[in-house]
């Protein structure tokens, strides 16, 4: 992939819309996406990303290709760490560390993917922004559809999206996301709760979604146990 095609400057826009100052991304992904992203926060004042390389491979990779293409110098605002996310992120949160803006390349296996979505969820601002690449995959598919019914985060936008769909069924979603959780199970158990299944709406479907956290206006609680059982259930 260049760094002219759709996928980076999706994700290189919202960058320069929104000028988060401090930037995670797990998983180097792309690294000409890593490097777009990288080249849009050197334009903003006081902008920073970490990067999680969770294996060797991608570590030297990261390096090899920063010497390679001769990037040393856009490549100095990235505080690079070699450790899998859900070792790391917990001793993020813990440091008081927040974070404006998430890129989520891979999560590896679901296990530590629910350890990295619970922490990036604790550190990532009010109103902040979460960017799911490869969200057409089965676990980001679950991990976008919990944040949305039951971390009331909202969408922003997405690629490779459908356009169509029903209406109906997208009101019922949204008005069952809103109702108590006691409520909510008594109608999955009168509607078949596929029917109402986030990861058949158009508007959550494409290669990258990308979400809003919701407003900090009395914090929800979220145990790591209900997140687990949540998303193991589905």
């Amino acid at each position: 992939m260049t760094p002219d095609q759709p996928h980076t400057s999706f994700v290189t826009s919202i960058i320069e819309e929104q000028a988060p100052q401090e930037v995670l991304q797990l998983g180097l992904g792309d690294f000409d996406l890593t490097l777009s992203v990288c080249r849009a926060l050197r334009a903003l004042d006081n902008s920073a990303l970490t990067l999680l390389t969770p294996n060797l491979l991608q570590h030297s990779e990261f390096l090899k290709e920063t010497r390679k293409r001769n990037v040393e110098t856009v490549m100095d605002l990235v505080e690079l760490n070699r450790t899998p996310a859900d070792e790391v992120l917990p001793d993020f949160y813990f440091q008081n560390r927040t974070i404006n803006l998430a890129i989520i390349n891979e999560v590896g296996p679901f296990d530590q993917a629910l350890v990295a979505i619970y922490y990036v969820d604790k550190m990532l601002v009010s109103r902040g922004t979460l960017i799911l690449n490869n969200a057409d995959t089965p676990v980001m598919r679950k991990l976008c559809r919990y944040l949305v019914t039951e971390r009331e985060y909202t969408l922003q936008r997405t690629l490779g999206g459908v356009k169509n769909g029903s209406a109906l069924t997208r009101l019922l979603r949204r008005q069952l996301n809103k109702v108590p959780r006691v409520v909510k199970n008594t109608v999955n158990t009168l509607i078949n709760p596929d029917l109402l299944m986030l990861d058949d709406d158009p508007e959550l479907q494409g290669s990258v979604i990308v979400l809003t956290r919701r407003a900090e206006d009395g914090e929800i609680d979220m145990d790591f146990d209900t997140l687990l059982e949540s998303i193991m259930s589905e």
